[in-house]
């Protein structure tokens, strides 16, 4: 069956068992997971449905699961505030680049809400590009907090050969900038406009003969904006050399600690064609976040 436009398929929580088997296989198939015990098992999705979790998954009208949400209620800080944890979103390759991801993050949102949750969290590479752009401008969270290593080493296809840092995104549901994302407005940053307007690129970055990136210098962070490159596709920089990329995660790593301790946060990501290649950097700022 041939993927179309995304315009068709329903957004609803799994019911029937076969359901949650579908999304077990997902996983597998989404993050070529070399052992089943990597994937969320079936029985503890049912669990966490039935107590209040969520598990939302994007149907075709013929019943086949293309994409997953999977999450629960957590707490956060000292304070213990309610939270909605949202652990997987996981979408079929040959269906992305649909609207999927969005229109699931979307109902997530929603169901949140209507349980009196305004807060949703979760973890995600900070050097793929294609999630960063979903999470900061598309759907308008935020990112302040990188865990090291956050989940040991990795076994599957995507999360293979480099060390799981994360960052945690805060998804502030009421907040002005997220409402502008679900109504059809995000705040999208062009980066010359950026450059012209004094925004410190913390990177000198050059794409060598091969068409890699290579960082060849670093600069101290001032306090105007930053813009932190990354590689524009990471997992055609693995393939091509393993070691450039473990070169990107460690520099990423010390640039990103020492800002967000400085009081910078991630609010915006940029992707353009500079000198005929395709770059990709994140927007980060010390201005306060709207909540």
């Amino acid at each position: 069956m041939t993927p179309d436009d995304g315009s068709t398929l329903s957004i609803r929580p799994l019911k029937a068992w076969r359901e949650y088997l579908a999304a077990e296989e997902l996983q597998r198939a989404v993050w070529q997971m070399p052992d089943w015990r990597d994937a969320v098992p079936a029985n503890l999705m049912v669990t966490v449905n039935k107590n209040g979790g969520l598990v939302l998954g994007a149907f075709q009208p013929d019943g086949r699961l293309v994409g997953l949400a999977f999450g629960f209620i957590g707490m956060e800080g000292a304070a213990n505030q309610l939270k909605h944890c949202s652990h997987m979103l996981a979408v079929l390759p040959e269906f992305r680049s649909q609207g999927i991801g969005v229109r699931l993050k979307l109902a997530q949102r929603a169901e949140t809400l209507a349980r009196c949750i305004d807060l949703m969290t979760w973890t995600y590479d900070p050097l793929q590009a294609r999630n960063a752009n979903l999470n900061l401008t598309r759907l308008g969270a935020i990112a302040r907090r990188y865990v090291v290593d956050a989940y040991g080493e990795m076994t599957d296809g995507l999360n293979a050969g480099l060390a799981s840092d994360r960052f945690e995104v805060e998804w502030w549901l009421n907040a002005p900038r997220v409402q502008a994302c679900v109504a059809g407005q995000p705040l999208v940053f062009d980066w010359e406009i950026l450059t012209r307007g004094g925004a410190q690129s913390v990177f000198r970055v050059r794409i060598d003969e091969q068409g890699l990136p290579r960082i060849d210098g670093a600069e101290e962070l001032r306090g105007k904006p930053l813009l932190v490159e990354i590689p524009a596709n990471l997992g055609a920089l693995k393939a091509a050399s393993l070691d450039l990329a473990r070169e990107w995660r460690a520099r990423t790593r010390d640039v990103f600690q020492r800002a967000f301790a400085a009081g910078y946060a991630a609010i915006g990501f940029v992707s353009a064609t500079r000198e005929g290649h395709p770059r990709a950097a994140y927007v980060l700022s010390r201005a306060p976040v709207e909540r």
